[in-house]
């Protein structure tokens, strides 16, 4: 058949569609007529309509269609329509657009989270490690929205759609774009074809109870599907004269089907849509519906398998499109699209800010850190958004951008958090029984670019934790910080004076540092402490000692990574902290049954008053290669000089435990924490996590250190150790679970076998 041949009844209707199809069929059947050709070519318009996931199959459809050498004129689309139309109308390829959506992370696109390594360092310490987060304002407790705000979503149309980012007027994108929102309070149907690209196709692609709706002008928007899923009449109206659509939507249940309630409730919210549907496909030449069956409209990483049937649903209409395009072709040349993709920067006239009250523009415009008549990329204002939305001011922050007359406006849009936030959760494991986990963040309260971060874990081994922060610089790099720190943990085994046992180590320390931050993942400090430390006796001791108590003053230098994408259970990046130290004793106390003795430089009795120093080298990387498999590499250096291993606790780290319970921790698995005191180390540790299925994971992990202990001055011993757990990610943080081997010579007061369980985030 003709190729033009279907498309006879629709063109009678309309005289100047009569006098194209003439003239088509002029090309087709020559005939001997002296006369001018037409020099009108007719348009192609493409329709997209939404269907969550399914929406990727449109892709496929516009394979089939460049295969053929046919490039619509015109393009509508509907919430996931109108991000493949929406992109495609900027000239990315099919084969682009694929590997876009291939490479992105839709479990974090399609929520309100981020990964960690998004996260400024400061506030990793509370991001995902709490089973309750609350905003507090105006002394009240706040509950959170639970639908998606779409800070992801927005920020990733942003990235790809930055070629248009100037171009306010959609029929003058390279192919002319319209998509469609619905305003939820006029309940109108909404022609979105002027404005910000990313905007409006967010709008158009708002689903309603997952998304929350978007704010443009007077209009709340939300998905376009609810009054038109499918949007022909609009690429009618902009001078499409053959209209090609590809249709994923909902099409309704049969009786079968409507014996649930949630079928019921869809068929019943889908029946203005559909309606809508059968009078819109009317208008349509060529109708394309991808066989989407058993694919979940949620299921946005089945990428290849939605493309492919995409594809094989256009493909048998392969031969007409290319017959088509054949005599288009004839009749003129279409006219090649505008590259627009080799845009790379734009400079700005002027940086604007809005929806900020809490936050100054100084301090906003101070951590982006872009000038106008600057060049700026999308990379770099990616980044910058990025560290923005990762310094936790904002519920969500993003940037659109404004052509007005002859200036270019850049537009940093804010919805602020309360500057307070609350955290709670309940912890247990092994080594510090069970607890509950308070923590606070305040910013803004004494002075403009301060924080106040307190911490807190309350039980018998409890932890506290105040710090004060206070940046000096505009764009909030530099800060000086007051903190003080307490904690009370257990050493299972520590020998003093010839007796051994358990002893309680309490601690108490202010102090003072100087820190800058290195983008998001970075951090470096110098401080100056003064920690009084104790150590109180578990046991009965043989000469009646009670406690040990000494004060040191100490300068040290840390510079810390953490890039890990996940707090729990990562899939990559690296933690590494470094840190040298200078320590000297100011005073010490012993005390007995019958009396309690001070010593100082002076009289220092068999304490040490020398200066020591120590240096500590702690790195975990992880890394995810093709599969369900994360492995970890990694390791610990440690050095004290002139350790005095009779009574200076602050002489020596602790070997052992799943995971580090306090500062001086160094965990290594297949001995209990805290189990080992140590002066030297070097070790290694390597293992593999396999998540299951979600959440749910099993993982190996084995280590061998050198040691030398705290309670010799020479020689060293090998431990090794490995051991097998399963992990599961739950509402209250993660469950952990397992057994261990530890194998050390000196090792005679604990089994060689040892269990461990975890229950909750910690602090």
């Amino acid at each position: 058949m003709n190729p033009l041949t279907c498309l006879f009844p629709r063109f009678l209707k309309n005289p100047l569609s009569f006098i194209c199809l003439f003239c088509l069929v002029f090309i087709f059947y020559p005939v001997n007529i002296k006369a001018q050709k037409v020099q009108t070519r007719p348009h192609i318009g493409l329709v997209l309509s939404g269907g969550g996931a399914h929406g990727i199959a449109h892709i496929g459809v516009l394979k089939v269609m460049e295969e053929a050498g046919l490039r619509p004129d015109y393009i509508t689309g509907v919430s996931m329509g109108s991000i493949i139309g929406g992109l495609y109308s900027l000239g990315y390829t099919a084969d682009s657009l694929q590997k876009i959506l291939k490479s992105l992370n839709w479990k974090i696109i399609l929520s309100n989270k981020i990964p960690e390594n998004k996260v400024i360092f400061l506030e990793k310490c509370h991001f995902s490690n709490s089973a309750v987060s609350l905003p507090l304002a105006l002394r009240k407790v706040v509950l959170p929205s639970g639908l998606i705000n779409g800070q992801q979503v927005e920020n990733t149309l942003s990235f790809y759609a930055w070629p248009a980012a100037d171009i306010s007027d959609f029929s003058k994108l390279p192919i002319p774009f319209l998509c469609i929102g619905t305003d939820i309070i006029s309940y109108k149907k909404i022609d979105l074809k002027t404005g910000y690209l990313p905007d409006a196709i967010r709008a158009s692609f708002s689903v309603p109870s997952i998304f929350t709706p978007l704010k443009i002008d007077t209009l709340l928007l939300l998905d376009g599907g609810l009054i038109r899923n499918f949007a022909a009449s609009e690429v009618r109206d902009m001078g499409a004269d053959i209209i090609i659509g590809s249709y994923v939507g909902f099409n309704g249940y049969k009786a079968d089907k409507l014996q649930t309630l949630p079928g019921i409730m869809e068929q019943i919210a889908m029946f203005r849509g559909l309606d809508d549907f059968e009078e819109e496909k009317k208008m349509v030449d060529v109708l394309i519906k991808p066989n989407t069956d058993k694919l979940s409209i949620f299921q946005f990483d089945n990428v290849d398998s939605l493309v492919e049937r995409g594809y094989l649903a256009a493909l048998p209409f392969k031969e007409y499109f290319r017959k088509l395009a054949d005599s288009l072709d004839r009749i003129g040349v279409q006219k090649p699209i505008e590259n627009i993709l080799n845009k790379k920067s734009y400079t700005f006239n002027r940086i604007e800010i809005t929806g900020n009250k809490i936050y100054s523009d100084e301090q906003i415009l101070g951590v982006l850190d872009i000038k106008p008549e600057t060049k700026v990329d999308k990379f770099l204002i990616t980044d910058r958004i990025e560290l923005l939305f990762g310094k936790a001011w904002f519920d969500k922050v993003k940037y659109r951008v404004i052509p007005r007359n002859d200036s270019l406006i850049l537009v940093i849009d804010c919805i602020e958090k309360p500057p307070a936030m609350l955290y709670g959760s309940v912890h247990y494991d092994n080594s510090l029984l069970s607890g509950l986990i308070f923590k606070m963040s305040v910013k803004n309260l004494l002075t403009q670019r301060s924080v106040i971060n307190f911490g807190s874990r309350i039980g018998q081994y409890y932890r506290v934790e105040l710090n004060y922060l206070q940046f000096i610089d505009r764009n909030q790099i530099f800060g000086l910080s007051a903190k003080l720190y307490f904690d009370n943990a257990l050493i299972p085994l520590l020998d003093l004076r010839g007796d051994k046992g358990a002893v309680i180590s309490r601690n108490f320390t202010p102090g003072l540092s100087f820190n800058q931050r290195l983008g998001l993942n970075n951090m470096m400090s110098i401080s100056a402490n003064y920690e009084m430390l104790n150590l109180v006796l578990h046991y009965i001791s043989n000469v009646n000692l009670k406690n040990l108590s000494y004060n040191y003053i100490t300068a040290t230098y840390d510079y810390q990574v953490n890039s890990l994408d996940a707090k729990h259970f990562p899939n990559k990046g690296t933690i590494l902290d470094i840190s040298v130290s200078a320590s000297k004793l100011q005073s010490a106390g012993l005390k007995t049954d019958s009396s309690k003795v001070d010593f100082d430089w002076k009289n220092h009795g068999e304490f040490t008053f020398n200066r020591f120093y120590t240096f500590h080298g702690s790195v975990n990387h992880y890394f995810t290669p093709p599969g369900r498999l994360t492995f970890l590499f990694g390791g610990d250096v440690l050095l004290i000089t002139n350790s005095d291993s009779v009574s200076a606790q602050n002489n020596f780290y602790l070997l052992g435990g799943v995971e580090s319970i306090n500062k001086r921790s160094i965990p290594m698995v297949g001995f209990q924490s805290n189990e080992i005191p140590v002066k030297k180390l070097a070790g290694v540790r390597a293992g593999f996590d396999m998540q299951v299925f979600e959440n749910f994971h099993v993982n190996f992990l084995a280590n061998i250190f050198a040691i030398q202990e705290a309670n010799r001055d020479n020689g060293f011993s090998f431990l090794t150790g490995f051991g097998l757990g399963a992990g599961y990610m739950s509402i209250i943080g993660p469950i952990k679970i397992g057994l261990m081997y530890g194998n050390y010579k000196r090792e005679v007061y604990f089994n060689k076998i040892k269990s461990y369980i975890s229950i909750g985030y910690n602090f």
